[in-house]
């Protein structure tokens, strides 16, 4: 990543930043309870409003707890929110493509949640999308002074039009991505955690071949491809979130990586260390019940939540799992995807109906009293203010079946939980807490560092392209992919056989880039580098403003 020319100004003062928690005033020690008081000063309103959201849905509501029609977190939003709300549930692992059967069915929710910047810089190019500006001076408090206190917010969310068409957060710097390994099959195959991408081949062999459970059986898998698998290995040879990188002063179309990537995820397919059916895992939800079965000895993932670590423990009672860096390819050493402190993550559908009423519940959502119960739950029924101020949890088994919230909170700004958002707050932690706290600091240590940075652009530097180079992506989205999309070409290499190789896959990949008119993008990227290379914020400035973010809070005695 080059260094040069970078404007430090655009990296905010973390003390500023923080002072955002004047918005937390009792946030850790004021009751909660003070949501129902807020909620009961709405009465006052002449009409109350009534909206869509989307929700991404996991399958991870327990039946007897209901779903998103209706359950117990519905119903707390809709009796102490400003606004009626009917969530709209999208499949996690196919969001673009249910939005899109949304939007052309005249049905998208009025308020779209959303991670990938991707996806929303679509919907904004087909003016789908509802700009903000006016609607937050008029209709929001807590927000807006939010985006005061955080500029950066601001700016990430206007579009080349310059106005404000998405809705961010504030979070500390947080790994996203991970490969969770079986330790203790790596003891008992007296085998040495991989350090470069031929080890971790090797491994992945020795798991998938040398009966690592013992039972005598060869039905274990080495690593997974699945759900989040491609993406991980992209980023183990240099290949991120985008398809263009930065090389020496200039950003440039990154083919090579992606080509290497794909050539290594076909020798583990070739070698046998993979599901053979991983192309039907959509959803990565095989990869994940073979880890959780004691099947997978590499899993390449998100965050373990308790309930599925006490189900891994469970079925694996000696079983023990650590955190594997990412093995150094013939590019370097890199990480996986971050969770970016000031992330976009929310837009407005053009044609909602009450977007004074959308305003208003974005603002009931980020307002720390309410966030704090979303992100817990109840205070006194799911958890207790500890001697820090902190929430600690009363019945950590009772609140894996009844807070499965995490993507309610979506529009959290965590920081404004002031030490509490460092997860570092536990008070008498159970065996699960102090597991799951060890992995998180290892992956701390391995992946958040500037020695081994996330390869490539940030996914929210990239300027929204131009309608005629937006058709172009689109154009050959499915061929071969774009961002985290994969695209059939690129998989044809993984799973066919000598009879279609990573060089093959390049060659044709090229070729349809090339006739599709990707020259004019690559083109498009490469000028706007050079005209704004100087005031983007980018990986150097992200790991300065967490490390901002760190000092900050090693200076704070209060919670």
């Amino acid at each position: 990543m080059n260094k040069k020319g970078r404007n430090r100004g655009v990296v905010l003062s973390v003390a500023t930043v923080l002072a955002a928690g004047t918005l937390a005033a009792g946030c850790s020690n004021q009751d909660t309870s003070g949501a129902k008081k807020g909620a009961g000063a709405q009465q006052t309103e002449p009409k109350r409003g009534s909206i869509t959201v989307s929700i991404y849905d996991r399958n991870n509501i327990p039946p007897e707890e209901g779903n998103w029609d209706k359950n117990r977190w519905t119903e707390w939003v809709n009796q102490h929110g400003p606004v009626d709300v009917k969530y709209v549930p999208v499949p996690r692992w196919e969001s673009l493509q249910k939005f899109n059967a949304l939007f052309a069915s005249a049905a998208a929710p009025d308020l779209i949640l959303e991670y990938d910047t991707n996806y929303r810089n679509q919907w904004y190019a087909q003016k789908l999308l509802m700009p903000l500006d006016e609607l937050i001076d008029k209709h929001s408090t807590i927000y807006k002074e939010l985006m005061s206190k955080v500029p950066l917010l601001k700016k990430l969310g206007t579009k080349d039009d310059g106005k404000l068409y998405e809705i961010g957060r504030v979070t500390p710097l947080t790994t996203n991505h991970a490969i969770y390994i079986r330790e203790d099959w790596l003891q008992k195959l007296k085998l040495e955690a991989p350090k470069t991408t031929e080890e971790l081949l090797q491994v992945a062999k020795a798991f998938a071949n040398r009966d690592p459970d013992g039972n005598g059986k060869k039905d274990t898998f080495g690593v997974n491809l699945s759900g989040n698998g491609f993406t991980i290995v992209n980023h183990m040879f240099g290949h991120g979130l985008n398809d263009w990188d930065i090389q020496g002063d200039r950003i440039v179309h990154e083919w090579d990586r992606l080509k290497a990537s794909v050539a290594f995820q076909k020798t583990l397919f070739d070698a046998g260390s993979v599901d053979k059916d991983f192309l039907t895992d959509k959803n990565g939800e095989k990869a994940k019940q073979d880890f959780l079965s004691g099947k997978l000895g590499m899993y390449l993932h998100q965050g373990l939540s308790s309930s599925d670590y006490d189900t891994f423990k469970k079925n694996n009672p000696d079983g023990k799992i650590a955190i594997l860096p990412l093995p150094k390819s013939e590019f370097g050493q890199f990480s996986p995807v971050l969770g970016a402190p000031v992330q976009m993550v929310a837009a407005v559908n053009a044609k909602a109906a009450d977007p004074k009423a959308v305003i208003q519940y974005i603002d009931f959502m980020v307002k720390p009293e309410n966030a704090i119960v979303i992100k817990n739950g109840l205070e006194g029924l799911h958890w207790r203010k500890g001697s820090n101020g902190c929430p600690q949890k009363i019945d950590p088994e009772k609140n894996k079946k009844e807070v499965y919230t995490a993507d309610l909170n979506m529009l959290t700004s965590e920081v404004l939980f002031g030490k509490c958002a460092f997860g570092d707050s536990i008070e008498n932690p159970s065996a699960t807490d102090k597991a799951l706290s060890e992995l998180n600091s290892q992956a701390k240590k391995a992946y958040i560092s500037k020695e081994r940075p996330v390869p490539s652009l940030n996914a929210t530097a990239l300027p929204l392209l131009p309608d005629a180079l937006s058709i172009v992506v689109k154009n050959v989205e499915k061929q071969i992919g774009t961002g985290v999309v994969r695209g059939d070409i690129w998989m044809k290499a993984i799973v066919n056989g000598p009879g279609f190789t990573a060089d093959q896959a390049l060659g044709e990949a090229k070729a349809v880039w090339e006739q599709a008119g990707g020259a004019k993008v690559d083109d498009f990227y490469a000028k706007w580098y050079a005209d704004n290379k100087n005031a983007l914020f980018l990986l150097d400035d992200l790991y300065a403003f967490d490390e901002q973010i760190q000092q900050f809070n090693r200076g704070r005695t209060d919670p």
